[in-house]
Formats: structure tokens, sequence, C-alpha cells
């Protein structure tokens, strides 16, 4: 899906900022926020293919071939999800390519990691690369399981041909669903997971700029829904003043806001 935005009310925008902060260069920017969250959103995609994977023992990728290096169960254990040249997901989303995950443990235990590389993949002709690292922190002071994801040198190609970089450490609270599986509920034993998303990033937008971005209201990723559904990232330019992004109040769709100097608009995520 593509970002649904009027080139004129864009323009009308820009000029708006630049005038208005100090003629900051980056202030006119708006694609920043845009393709920040296009990046988070994109990125936490990997971690939710690896962990209905990881989950299911590959029975939820319907069109996707999954493969294990060994028995399951024995470690490390290399999974592979191929999804070939075109796999349609039952989120509706278009993906090629290959997910390779290394699991020196069980997804469930403290200390497991997960090497995660990404192999000419796309997501509705979004090309990701990237290494991700995924570490289960065991449980939170709350009693909740937790996860470490680190994204290194990640780097998104849209479908028109722009490049953005990003990359991240954020940390996936497990808040809800862990209590039933895909062996004890079926689909919805994996579809009732809710994690808590904390954290910050950096990356360079498609323009060449430098930015750095934090979350300041956890993101709510639930597994029933391809997008997250709440919480608020605040990205800073490095040549400009800060600016919000809002995922919205619970509601599964695609709508994120941007906010800056009292101007806001919105897009929709891929």
């Amino acid at each position: 899906m593509k970002i649904n935005l009027l080139s004129s009310s864009l323009l009308i925008l820009a000029a708006s900022l630049l005038l208005s902060s100090c003629f900051k260069r980056d202030n006119a920017d708006w694609t920043f926020t845009q393709d920040n969250a296009v990046s988070s959103e994109l990125f936490q995609d990997v971690y939710k293919q690896v962990d209905e994977a990881a989950q299911s023992d590959g029975n939820l990728k319907s069109c996707a071939a999954v493969t294990l290096s060994d028995t399951l169960g024995n470690f490390p254990n290399t999974v592979t999800i191929d999804y070939d040249s075109a796999c349609l997901g039952t989120d509706g989303r278009l993906r090629s390519g290959i997910i390779q995950a290394v699991f020196s443990g069980r997804w469930r235990d403290e200390g497991t990691t997960v090497a995660i590389e990404l192999q000419d993949y796309s997501v509705n002709d979004y090309a990701i690369e990237a290494s991700v690292t995924v570490t289960n922190n065991g449980r939170n002071t709350l009693g909740n399981i937790s996860y470490t994801v680190v994204v290194d040198n990640g780097e998104i190609i849209d479908p028109e041909g722009n490049t953005i970089l990003w990359e991240g450490t954020t940390t996936y609270e497990w808040t809800e669903g862990e209590r039933t599986t895909f062996f004890t509920d079926g689909l919805a034993g994996i579809r009732d997971d809710v994690y808590s998303i904390t954290g910050s990033s950096s990356g360079v937008n498609r323009n060449g700029s430098i930015y750095t971005s934090e979350i300041t209201e956890p993101l709510i990723r639930k597994l029933d829904c391809k997008w997250i559904t709440a919480g608020e990232i605040e990205l800073t330019p490095a040549n400009g003043d800060p600016r919000v992004i809002n995922f919205g109040d619970g509601d599964c769709d695609a709508a994120v806001t941007f906010s800056f100097n009292s101007i806001s608009f919105n897009f929709l995520l891929p």
C-alpha cells in the first residue's frame, strides 16, 4: 500500500514549517516521520514472522516453506522461512525472499538468542535488509517475558526506489496471551498475543538526512493485527525540531498521525 499524501498539502506544510521554525533545514522535511514509521512497522513485522514460526513450528505459514536444519528440539537450529517469489499471507501482505533465523534454544527459554538474516526479502514491494538479533531476557518484575531486539544495518528501499537507513534497539514485553499456544488453542493461541514495545532508533531518511527517535508511549503490537495499534514516537532530526508520530488508540488500521508545530496530517502504513 503506498502512502496517500497530497503534494499540494505537503508544499503548504513545508513552507509553514520553514517560516515558523527559525529556518532549520530539516523542519521543512516531512519524510522523516513517514520513513521512521514505515521502518518501525516493517522491522517489527520481521520479528512477528519469526515469533509465529517459533511458536507454531512453522504451521502458521500457509504459503511459505519452513524448514529446520536439525531435528525439532535440537540446538542450535536454523529455521528457514522461504516465501519464494510471491507469498500472500493471511494478513494480506505480499512477501518474497527468505528469513533465516538461527535459534540457540527454545523461543520461550530465558537466555535464548535468535540471529536473523534477510535474503532478497520484501514486503508489499518494500525491499528490506538487516541483521536482527533477538534475546529472551526472561521475566521482568511484572512476571512478563521480554525480548530485546537489535536491528543493525537496516535498509529499506521503497516501491519508488528511495533508500531509508534504520537501526534500533527495542524491548518487547509479552503482556497478553502467553498462557495459550498454537498447540493448546490452534491459531487463536498465537493471535491473542500482545506486546508492549519500548526503545529507540536512529536513521537516515530518503533525502540523506540523519535523525534519532525515542518511543515515548509504548507501541502496542497485537498479533491479530498487521499494524502497530497504539503508541507514540518522538523523532528529532539532526538539524530540526522534534516531531511526534502517533499510531492511534488501539484500532487495527494503517492510519498514523504526524504532528509538528500545531500542524498534523495522516498517512497510511504499508
